[in-house]
């Protein structure tokens, strides 16, 4: 159901959370076509270091792929050839694809469904360049609180520090070379507004928890003023 009312409201892409969150494959395929009804995109990111979910979530009808904590160009391309029929990789033609996309969906899956590498460590910073240069991998999503906690920076406060704003360039600039989606999570529109003003083409904001959260609690907050006015009027 909030998978649906959000892609109503408008959101270009959606990502289900197969990482930390509690979905199984029955939830999300259902989440997976509401949203794509609801007229976004719908993109998963799957648990750490289990490539067989990314063929399976794709043949559930996925537009996307998440990958987290990728640090090397081998684990990419490993995910990569998960996320790719061949010759471009190793997936294999199954699922109710014809139901939902037609005979030609084969064909045109490798290039229409996009394959995200997380960028959440410094590690993966590190060997950007060579993740970002395979054929297969179709853009990269930043991380900035998982990077921040791999430099012991902690969970808050972290982003003026100059390591932590160098490997977030440096993927900003692989991905640009090599002609690559960069993308990111931001924390405000403010953040928004830099991030894409600085280069990235793609760029996440909140969580459907933090809008419940937000509007819980302004909510809340309205509530007390008019129970106070209400007191001292009585």
């Amino acid at each position: 159901m909030v998978s649906r009312y959000l892609a109503t409201m408008g959101w270009d892409w959606i990502i289900l959370d197969g990482q930390h969150g509690c979905f199984n494959y029955e939830t999300l395929y259902e989440c997976i076509h509401v949203i794509r009804a609801g007229g976004s995109k719908p993109f998963v990111r799957v648990s750490i270091g289990y490539l067989a979910e990314i063929q399976r979530i794709l043949d559930l009808g996925a537009a996307g792929i998440v990958v987290p904590m990728v640090n090397s160009k081998e684990e990419a391309a490993a995910a990569a050839a998960a996320a790719k029929y061949p010759p471009k990789g190793e997936r294999s033609i199954g699922g109710d694809f014809r139901t939902h996309f037609g005979n030609k969906y084969p064909v045109t899956a490798n290039d229409d469904t996009k394959l995200f590498i997380q960028m959440e460590h410094i590690r993966s910073a590190e060997a950007i360049d060579d993740i970002m240069s395979l054929d297969g991998v179709d853009g990269c999503y930043v991380g900035p609180t998982d990077l921040a906690l791999s430099l012991g920076l902690g969970h808050v406060g972290f982003e003026s520090n100059p390591t932590h704003q160098r490997a977030i360039q440096d993927t900003l600039e692989a991905c640009l070379r090599h002609g690559k989606i960069a993308s990111i999570n931001a924390y405000s529109v403010a953040d928004v507004t830099d991030r894409i003003r600085a280069g990235f083409q793609w760029v996440t904001m909140r969580s459907d928890m933090d809008l419940f959260m937000d509007a819980g609690k302004s909510l809340l907050s309205a509530l007390d003023e008019v129970r106070t006015t209400a007191a001292v009027v009585r």
